[in-house]
């Protein structure tokens, strides 16, 4: 496995050496340019210069003397140029290299046939007036054959070649510094989150100069504080659980010792305390089940067509009795009749929970409401679905802030028969729905609502 000091490292250097290449191809490419570009100027001043001698001899003759030409154009001539000249059918007049005359089969062997020449090497016209005599065929000695030419294409090399050397120290320089920074730094996150992974929860993160790496840590502070809060809802559960089954179960002990060692009599009385104990346990136990069920990654909804009176109606049939037992005032309301699909069972399951929470904790002579309402459910745009349980009275703000976690119960005395699990349970309820639940205390009610997307048509899980 490389190491991300390796990894960056190599980066940098094969980003620069890259540049570092293309740059001195691009340098190279230049210098070639300029020096064929200053040959074909220096041919064209040599044509320049020639032409007018030529069209004179031609003019004073009467013809492409070969004779006059060479003695006219001699003085011109140096030791690394050519001069060609032609008649209109491009048949030699004068072929003079090096400042002698030259033979046409001494041209063809330096430069191979004479036609093929002329069509690669387009010459010079030669003029009387506008009228064309002749064609001249020119060349100079190339850029290098000049020692100061020379001279300084080799200067040139060798700085290209000093700094492409120096270049590249100064980026395996940078390549290692950067490298070694980011390498210090990776590995303080490494370490830093081995240490939350082996069970230390007093990490203290380093914020780095670096937008992402603070950004890791900071996202690893959340995680630490998230799992501190977990463990500590964790171990309150647990803590819970055990008083919350140890209680009824030692009472269900100790009875029966009693019963069995004739302490105390087996009567109906008793025996039906017993039931109700372990009544309580098994409804403990089956929430406990269900809570875990409901929060399973794996757990799905199974949608079905609901109609709003339908579902308002049952539930005010399931606990309007139960209210009127307490004189608490129960009504159950819903603004639209737009059939919508949902998991009927659930949805069911998570509203009777919250109900009988509200007729738990409503003292007699107060009230319950229960509305459900939808925005719009003709438009075509994204709707919801909200049911408010609203019951007479106020919670304290520690009540609101852990009304939905398990097992919390407002009464600390746990001596109202709940479970401290129905809240846990519709609230994972609506996660399976894609929606939330929330409380909240309004003109001397508290107001829970839950809300979730309004569907027509029942969409499968995935």
């Amino acid at each position: 496995m490389t190491s991300i000091f390796r990894k960056v490292y190599i980066g940098h250097l094969a980003a620069s050496v890259s540049v570092l290449a293309v740059m001195s191809l691009i340098f190279l490419f230049a210098i070639r340019s300029s020096i064929s570009h200053w040959n074909r100027d220096e041919n064209t001043e040599i044509e320049k210069m020639l032409l007018p001698r030529i069209s004179k001899v031609y003019r004073l003759k009467g013809e492409l003397d070969s004779k006059a030409l060479e003695s006219s154009l001699l003085p011109y001539m140096t030791d690394s140029m050519y001069v060609y000249i032609f008649d209109l059918n491009k048949r030699p007049v004068l072929l003079m290299y090096k400042g002698r005359r030259v033979t046409t089969d001494a041209v063809e062997a330096q430069v191979g046939n004479i036609s093929t020449f002329l069509s690669l090497n387009t010459p010079a016209q030669i003029k009387d007036n506008s009228r064309i005599v002749g064609y001249l065929s020119v060349n100079s000695a190339d850029f290098l054959t000049y020692r100061a030419n020379r001279q300084f294409i080799s200067s040139m090399r060798n700085a290209i070649l000093a700094g492409a050397i120096t270049a590249i120290v100064i980026a395996l320089a940078i390549s290692a510094f950067i490298s070694s920074v980011f390498s210090k730094q990776t590995s303080s996150l490494v370490d830093e989150i081995t240490a939350l992974g082996n069970g230390s929860r007093s990490v203290s993160f380093t914020h780095l100069d670096t937008t992402e790496f603070d950004r890791i840590a900071t996202s690893e502070e959340k995680l630490q504080d998230q799992l501190l809060k977990e463990e500590s809802l964790r171990r309150q559960w647990m803590q819970d659980v055990s008083h919350d089954l140890r209680t009824p179960v030692t009472a269900v002990k100790v009875q029966l010792e009693a019963m069995d060692d004739g302490i105390l009599p087996a009567t109906e009385e008793r025996l039906s305390s017993l039931l109700g104990e372990l009544h309580h346990i098994e409804k403990l136990v089956n929430n406990l089940h269900d809570l875990s069920k409901y929060e399973s990654p794996e757990m799905k909804i199974t949608p079905v067509t609901i109609y709003p009176q339908a579902f308002i109606t049952d539930t005010k049939e399931r606990f309007e009795l139960l209210a009127s037992q307490k004189n608490i005032a129960f009504s159950c309301t819903s603004t639209f009749s737009e059939p919508f699909t949902a998991d009927e069972f659930l949805l069911q399951r998570c509203v009777s929970n919250i109900v009988q929470n509200a007729i738990q904790y409503t003292a007699g002579g107060g009230s319950i409401r229960v509305t459900m309402t939808c925005g719009d459910p003709g438009s075509t745009t994204h709707q919801t679905i909200t049911i408010e349980v609203e019951n007479t009275g106020e919670l304290s703000r520690e009540d609101l802030a852990h009304v939905f976690d398990r097992l919390y119960r407002g009464d600390k005395s746990r001596t109202n028969g709940g479970s401290g699990l129905g809240l846990s349970i519709a609230k994972a309820i609506m996660t399976l729905h894609a929606g939330t639940i929330t409380v909240s205390n309004k003109d001397g009610m508290v107001c829970f609502a839950i809300t979730f997307p309004f569907r027509r048509t029942a969409e499968p899980q995935t």
